[in-house]
């Protein structure tokens, strides 16, 4: 086995150094194109002795410092090599893309100087935990799945004793101060009312008194505020989807609320944000019952358009991956939705269309190839027959408003 070969193909799917560290303690070779004076490792000899002396593990150990900076070390058995103190270092690399906080703490604990133009590489966390089971896999054989390797780095047994203590602690709080949660029997309305598209009956038990409130998710008014926005706009999402929302669709729905909740600091406001999509999902599957006749086959090539949007959609591809004769599918979805396949893919490519005129800073010509249409002008006309206004037109009058400088 080619072990170098390996380590230099690895650099690029990892995104970050891979370095051998000898018997001894000390580097013996390194892979990628970080150089010596920018990497912790070589500039600060405390922080790769922690390392070298940490305890010799049978799996990929995962550590971080500051939160985001990642680091996994694999420690060779004696089937590769003559001494198991012999380990493999990947890291460091940000699993956040904004990595300027992470870049000057690197640089302020481990001697790294800023004439050496230091820059830190992003790796999002899921490609890192994956070549890092690659990696572990080539050298000793052994398979992980990527949930085994987050729970053999994550939860220990004292966070376990830890957090049946605090259940047992509240428990025991509520049930002394006599202050029960909001009821189940409520939830359960509010959800149905979702799944079956009926918005007065959300109305009805969204305005119910009860005794007993919403549990304590975060110590800060703000935080609890968010968390509880996240809970309940991810339970929607599910109630929708079971009423015959497109997963897809349901899920971006979900990403774009909580991304924008993330970013407000008014309680006041995330709750009434987490009202509006719970109301928006109720409006969606109201639409789709009004619509349409709801059909399994219909469904999964809805979600296989919504999902492919942004590509050229080929009709016959359609039936192939969804395993069902091509012809007998066009003639089924014309019947339920009265309209082609062909029809309905250029109704939700201009519907995308029209969010991104609305929302976004991209360009006419922009959204037409990401939209993988032949060309602008003919985007324009299949925009004008849908909307009734060239995309210029549209984004002039419903587009936002840009801050005045």
């Amino acid at each position: 086995m080619n072990l170098e070969y390996i380590y230099r193909q690895m650099v690029r799917v990892l995104h970050g150094d891979i370095i051998c560290i000898n018997e001894e303690g000390k580097i013996e070779a390194c892979y990628g194109d970080m150089a010596a004076l920018g990497n912790p490792l070589f500039t600060d000899p405390e922080f790769l002795a922690d390392i070298c002396n940490r305890k010799i593990r049978d799996y990929p150990e995962i550590f971080c410092e500051n939160d985001t900076i990642f680091y996994a070390v694999i420690s060779l058995n004696d089937r590769f090599s003559n001494s198991v103190g012999r380990k493999i270092i990947v890291g460091p690399v940000s699993v956040e893309k904004r990595t300027k906080a992470s870049e000057h703490y690197l640089m302020e604990h481990h001697r790294i100087s800023e004439t050496t133009g230091f820059r830190l590489s992003f790796c999002e966390l899921k490609v890192f935990g994956s070549g890092v089971l690659m990696l572990y896999h080539m050298i000793t054989g052994k398979e992980m799945t990527l949930n085994d390797l987050w729970q053999k780095n994550g939860i220990q047994e004292t966070d376990i004793i830890e957090v049946k203590g605090q259940v047992s602690s509240t428990i025991f709080e509520r049930q002394e101060q006599e202050l029960p949660h909001n009821p189940y029997d409520q939830e359960l309305r509010e959800l149905d009312s979702i799944r079956h598209g009926d918005v007065e009956m959300l109305n009805r038990s969204l305005s119910e008194t009860y005794r007993g409130e919403v549990g304590q998710l975060a110590k800060n008014q703000i935080r609890q505020a968010k968390n509880i926005a996240i809970c309940v706009i991810a339970l929607a999402s599910r109630a929708a989807i079971s009423g015959g929302m497109i997963p897809e669709e349901a899920f971006s729905m979900v990403d774009g609320y909580i991304m924008k909740i993330e970013d407000m600091n008014n309680a006041v406001k995330i709750d009434s944000m987490m009202r509006q999509a719970e109301y928006e999902f109720a409006e969606r599957v109201a639409e789709i019952h009004k619509n349409q006749q709801k059909n399994e086959l219909i469904e999964r090539t809805k979600n296989y358009i919504y999902q492919n949007l942004h590509s050229e959609i080929i009709i016959g591809e359609i039936g192939l991956k969804i395993g069902v004769n091509s012809s007998y599918l066009s003639d089924l979805f014309h019947k339920v939705e009265g309209m082609t396949i062909q029809q309905y893919i250029r109704k939700e490519k201009i519907r995308l269309a029209e969010n991104m005129l609305r929302y976004s800073d991209y360009e006419v010509k922009e959204i037409a190839g990401y939209l993988s249409f032949c060309s602008q002008s003919y985007f324009g006309n299949i925009f004008r027959q849908q909307t009734g206004m060239t995309p210029a037109k549209y984004r002039k009058k419903y587009g936002k408003q840009k801050e005045p400088k």
